[in-house]
């Protein structure tokens, strides 16, 4: 009963802030149900299409493979959510000086996180249903839909539990953690990618597997405490303060070192290092396994791989450039009054904002840029211009997060500042559109022209860059008349 009181605390928490929003933006909750509806419509018809021409072997997409990928993705998206609602928040304090069993504040926390992805899933399911009976050709076994919730409960859980181990007190006891969950992980991919399995198969594993990993984060319980001090408390450093950065302007050197200071001590940077290495990762592994592609157009064949390269510039940009762009003004919550109070211009603050967030530019493109085409013995004029149009898109993915955080700030400390999901989901989706542009222009440009390609890739960069400034410049004068 304890963990269901945490849970409907959480979630009627939840809903009022949602329904706020919804209240101020309707327009943008029609626009959110239109473009969710769209996206599961292009799903069905991309799902349909592949159907009727089908796939070079290589390529080939097994049942099998599209939900281990629905475990995977979801087990990236529990961890966050974990990460701000159970391990992150102050507040969780008041919970956890309760009477209560750990096991109750840690499993009301999951069900929280549970309940509104659940949500969004049955939505898409709901949604898929329709379009099949509306009379798109797409078979929709049960043992998918069924294997699907399922993958997504164990993705979530799984998500969790590596949360609360991933945040532990010391790198000893985090690899020690992390590699007692290993096995699970490890297990789903065998059950479902590694051995091929047929639909019913793949529906079994994951039936035995979903309990394991719902066992997971009561497990994992007893180390909250430990795990939200290590994330709340910092790290002390002894001798005297030295700034990450050496500017001339004095006040901007202080609020930017602030701002990556405060990144370091909330674990931020290591995160976003550790999500543009996997990612980076993730592309270098798919060519390993894919190898050249067999099967493919000519036409296409060369594409295929500058494709999955710019895919990962979005995915990168969006999730760490657009959303600490988004979040900006609003990770500040109660604490605006004091960086209000200080007499500094808010274009010096929203500089220094904006140029914390750019820093990460420099890792997208080591890590998720050149891994990838230097492997596969890319030309350098087209190494030259993916570094071109990633440094472009991440400008223009910048400049789209701060002008946004800027013009709707998010001040609910159960999201840390961070933008709803029905926010998130209409900015991705205006990225991905924004990205298509940045980086389709010069490419197309380059297919006739390959000197003219790259000198369009560095006039949109210029652009982009242009577009940082005057986002950075627009926020500050927004941030200039908010009441601290």
């Amino acid at each position: 009963m304890r963990a269901y009181a945490v849970y409907a605390a959480e979630v009627l928490d939840g809903v009022r802030a949602v329904a706020a929003r919804i209240r101020r933006q309707r327009s943008g909750a029609v626009w959110f149900a239109l473009l969710f509806a769209g996206t599961v419509w292009l799903a069905l018809r991309l799902a349909e299409f592949t159907l009727v021409i089908g796939l070079p072997p290589t390529l080939e997409i097994t049942p099998g493979t599209l939900l281990f990928l629905a475990f995977f993705a979801t087990l990236g998206k529990g961890a966050v959510d974990a990460y701000h609602r159970a391990i992150r928040p102050d507040s969780l304090v008041f919970l956890l000086s309760q009477p209560m069993d750990r096991r109750a504040v840690a499993l009301g926390k999951f069900l929280t996180v549970l309940a509104f992805n659940l949500a969004f899933l049955a939505a898409a399911l709901g949604l898929a249903v329709l379009f099949v009976a509306a009379g798109m050709r797409v078979p929709l076994p049960w043992e998918f839909g069924a294997g699907l919730v399922l993958a997504v409960v164990a993705g979530l859980a799984s998500g969790f539990a590596l949360a609360v181990l991933g945040s532990l007190g010391t790198w000893r006891r985090k690899a020690a953690g992390l590699a007692a969950y290993a096995p699970v992980i490890a297990a789903v991919y065998v059950a479902l990618e590694s051995s091929d399995p047929t639909l019913p198969q793949a529906f079994a594993s994951l039936l035995a597997v979903t309990p394991v990993a719902l066992a997971g984060v009561l497990a994992t319980s007893h180390l909250l405490v430990e795990a939200w001090n290590n994330q709340t408390s910092g790290r002390r450093r002894t001798g005297e303060p030295r700034p990450y950065l050496r500017l001339r302007d004095a006040k901007l050197e202080a609020l930017v070192d602030a701002e990556l200071k405060t990144m370091v001590r909330k674990r931020q940077v290591a995160l976003s290092l550790a999500t543009v290495v996997v990612l980076g990762a993730a592309l270098v592994s798919l060519y390993v396994i894919v190898g050249p592609p067999v099967g493919l157009p000519r036409r296409f064949a060369g594409l295929f791989y500058p494709i999955v390269v710019a895919m990962g510039i979005y995915v990168a940009a969006a999730t760490q450039l657009t959303v600490p762009g988004m979040s900006a003004l609003g990770k500040e919550l109660d604490r605006l009054w004091i960086l209000k109070s200080h007499p500094v211009p808010g274009g010096t603050v929203y500089r220094a904002k904006t140029a914390a967030i750019l820093l990460l530019v420099p890792a997208i493109l080591v890590a998720v840029v050149l891994p990838l085409p230097v492997l596969a013995g890319f030309p350098l004029a087209v190494i030259s211009l993916l570094l071109l149009v990633a440094v472009a898109a991440s400008f223009a993915l910048a400049a789209l997060g701060v002008y946004l955080g800027a013009r709707s700030p998010n001040f609910d400390p159960n999201t840390q500042g961070l933008p709803d999901s029905i926010a998130l989901y209409n900015v991705f989706l205006a990225a991905l559109v924004l990205a298509f542009v940045v980086i389709g222009v010069p490419v197309g440009v380059y297919q006739f022209d390959p000197v003219l390609g790259i000198l369009a890739a560095i006039l949109i960069a210029d652009f982009g860059a242009l577009g940082v400034v005057l986002a950075a410049e627009g926020g500050a004068r927004r941030y200039d008349r908010l009441e601290s």
